[in-house]
């Protein structure tokens, strides 16, 4: 069991005063026994022993109340700029400390695997992130320095990130092997829900893990069905799944409240598929075991009209030629000026303007705008998912009202689609691609687990993590 002995409150009250916290200051986890004998060095009414004392260590290494502020005041900014609910303080700072540790492990496995991020490959990230927004690198760091997050910590945090995602290739993706029997599988499957009708539907979960460790005990695994059937009441008794998602959940989307996303059938953890395709919108499941722990599923809302039922015993494979015009969110254009733009365009449209000239004039893609905004021909999977979904219920000739995704707000045109149902070479491709992304979700979370099961980990937080009453 950790020990807690750090009160929380103490960080409650420091959490104020975080964005005064030098930038400069040094932030490398360092050895526990050294990190301790610092701060007993120092006078006690020096404020730098509130900032240093220790919160958590794992393994060789420590991380300081003065890091997880830092990491709070990052989140929480995240949090507000993603306009996702903001848990009360007691409990987002166990989840900020708890994803830390798991980091702070990952970290350590990818030293040792001797993975690093040089500049140039940080730089052009962050220079990817920045157009994502629409910004230049400076109009990138003005806008975090607006938000009180230091562009320090979000360089060292994308760093990180980074790292992560590598060593996470090389341990698990990499390993993950498709079977031409899987693909057969998943193909017929796809066919079953053309045949059906469900093939367009879409999903929208929400998810609670309670989580076991890799080796669990029967005492383990009585306590966190235990845990888990408390939280479950607590939801048929009125609680918010999003709050409580952010309190007890150990899956990685915690503080977005467990939030999924939508997602086609297909797309769904393998677990939770069966029991999501037989659930009404609000409806909340009942446990669902897997080897990561029991599981929560909330379906928010479906989208996506069942379609007839094909006569075909083949999966069509529909390529889409559509032009777009997209307005970049900005400092000075924000979401409804984006999308008031966008709706004086389609008028414009309506009042017989051409398309191609208006893109030319107007959209922040400049790569298609030069082509009148022609995006070409595209397969499922070529754009994002916003995007690809607003394509594929556009009637050809038509132009959609504005949407967003990640890089801002577009219209589209569907000028003409083609059956490439022939092509079956890229649909296992397609397949074998899809059930890779699944498969790489399920088993991040054990690799995850397991890492953290084979740590020394001892949190010096005075509490837990909020629970849900009996």
């Amino acid at each position: 069991m950790p020990r807690f002995t750090l009160s929380i409150t103490t960080l409650l009250l420091s959490l104020a005063s975080v964005h005064a916290l030098a930038v400069e200051t040094p932030n490398t986890p360092t050895k526990a026994v050294a990190a301790v004998k610092s701060t007993e060095s120092v006078p006690a009414s020096t404020s730098v022993v509130a900032l240093d004392r220790i919160v958590a260590i794992v393994n060789d290494d420590v991380i300081t109340e003065r890091e997880l502020l830092r990491q709070m005041a990052l989140v929480s900014n995240q949090l507000r700029a993603n306009k996702r609910p903001m848990p009360p303080t007691e409990v987002l700072l166990p989840q900020v400390l708890d994803r830390m540790v798991t980091q702070l492990a990952e970290m350590q496995l990818a030293k040792r695997a001797g993975v690093t991020v040089d500049d140039l490959t940080l730089d052009n990230t962050l220079r990817g992130i920045a157009n994502d927004n629409g910004m230049s690198i400076e109009q990138f760091r003005d806008a975090l320095d607006k938000e009180g997050t230091s562009w320090a910590d979000f360089r060292e945090q994308i760093r990180k990130e980074i790292t992560i995602s590598r060593v996470q290739k090389r341990e698990v993706i990499d390993r993950i092997q498709i079977s031409d029997k899987e693909i057969d599988d998943a193909l017929n499957v796809k066919r079953g829900q053309q045949k059906s009708g469900q093939a367009n539907m879409e999903y929208h979960v929400r998810q609670i893990l309670i989580a076991l460790p890799e080796s669990a005990t029967p005492e383990d695994i009585a306590k966190a069905r235990s845990k888990a059937e408390n939280t479950l009441q607590a939801l048929r008794d009125g609680g918010d799944f999003a709050a409580l998602a952010a309190s007890v959940s150990g899956a990685r989307d915690a503080l977005e409240g467990g939030d999924l996303g939508w997602r086609s059938a297909d797309r769904l953890p393998s677990i939770y598929t069966e029991a999501v395709m037989s659930m009404q919108p609000g409806q909340i499941s009942e446990l669902i075991r897997s080897p990561s722990g029991f599981h929560i599923v909330l379906l928010e809302e479906t989208r996506g009209a069942a379609a007839n039922a094909a006569n075909t015993q083949d999966v069509k494979l529909v390529e889409t030629h559509a032009r777009h015009i997209l307005i970049q969110i900005s400092d000075v254009v924000n979401d409804d000026e984006a999308r008031r733009r966008l709706e004086d365009i389609r008028q414009r449209l309506a009042k017989g303007e051409d398309f191609a000239t208006l893109a030319k004039t107007y959209s922040n893609d400049k790569g298609s705008a030069e082509r009148g905004g022609d995006l070409g021909w595209a397969r499922p999977g070529m754009m994002v998912e916003e995007f690809e979904r607003v394509m594929n219920t556009t009637p050809k000739g038509q132009v959609s009202v504005p949407f967003r995704s990640q890089f801002g707000w577009h219209i589209l045109e569907v000028l003409e689609t083609r059956d490439a149902s022939g092509n079956i070479e890229f649909l296992r491709q397609q397949t074998r691609e899809g059930l890779t992304r699944r498969r790489a979700e399920e088993e991040l979370e054990r690799w995850q687990r397991r890492i953290r099961d084979e740590a020394y980990i001892e949190i010096l937080l005075g509490t837990a993590p909020a629970q849900p009453k009996p």
